[in-house]
């Protein structure tokens, strides 16, 4: 069967949790059965008919998952290809993430973060790239239009076990390589984005985000 959003380097194995891969952004529903059922057998049950409703709902494969580094947090995951509404998105991506300044092809992440909204409708979690949609549309709607350009000044991440308040936090020039999946669950993602001369700071925790602006660019 061929689902759309499928992408063909999907895991090889039943026990190989997916990683961030270029290209994808990989989303984690978090399994809503985790914890109903007391007996293993039933509730091996409910998440595999949980599992079959999401791939029914949004036609995408869904993989199990664990987004809980110790204290287990399972989910299942699906992988986001993107490559119609950004067909270099692997560069263009790439680029983002070393602090190039974008100039092109703005139009189209609008059109990807309409792709992802419909899975951030129920309670999930988003890789690296994932999370950057969602702060550039964050941006976009602070300031009622779409960019010229945009700039990533800094990415980093704040874990569940040493919160920091988005408006405490100094300012950075680091941009973090990607978490693994199985944190995603117990981190929020930070950027610091220039967007036409503007500094704003977004937090991205979940399907959940908060923009801040900083000012001006020195």
């Amino acid at each position: 069967m061929v689902v759309e959003g499928f992408d063909p380097r999907f895991p090889v194995g039943p026990n190989e949790q997916t990683f961030e891969q270029e290209g994808t952004i990989l989303v984690a529903v978090v399994d809503r059965t985790y914890g109903d059922c007391g007996d293993e057998k039933d509730w091996g049950e409910m998440r595999e008919r949980f599992r079959q409703d999401l791939e029914a709902k949004f036609k995408m494969r869904f993989e199990d998952g664990d987004v809980g580094p110790g204290a287990s947090l399972p989910a299942f995951l699906t992988l986001l290809e993107v490559g119609k509404e950004v067909p270099n998105w692997v560069w263009f991506a790439a680029a983002f993430f070393a602090g190039d300044p974008i100039q092109k092809n703005l139009e189209a992440w609008p059109k990807i973060a309409a792709r992802l909204r419909p899975l951030l409708r129920i309670p999930a979690y988003l890789n690296r790239q994932g999370a950057a949609v969602v702060a550039l549309q964050a941006i976009t709607d602070e300031l009622g239009r779409e960019p010229k350009s945009w700039r990533l000044c800094s990415y980093r991440i704040i874990t569940a076990s040493d919160p920091e308040k988005l408006e405490d936090m100094p300012r950075s020039t680091t941009i973090t390589d990607p978490a693994d999946t199985l944190y995603l669950g117990f981190m929020s993602h930070v950027f610091e984005i220039e967007a036409d001369g503007s500094l704003f700071r977004v937090g991205v925790d979940g399907n959940e985000s908060k923009t801040l602006q900083l000012g001006q660019r020195a």
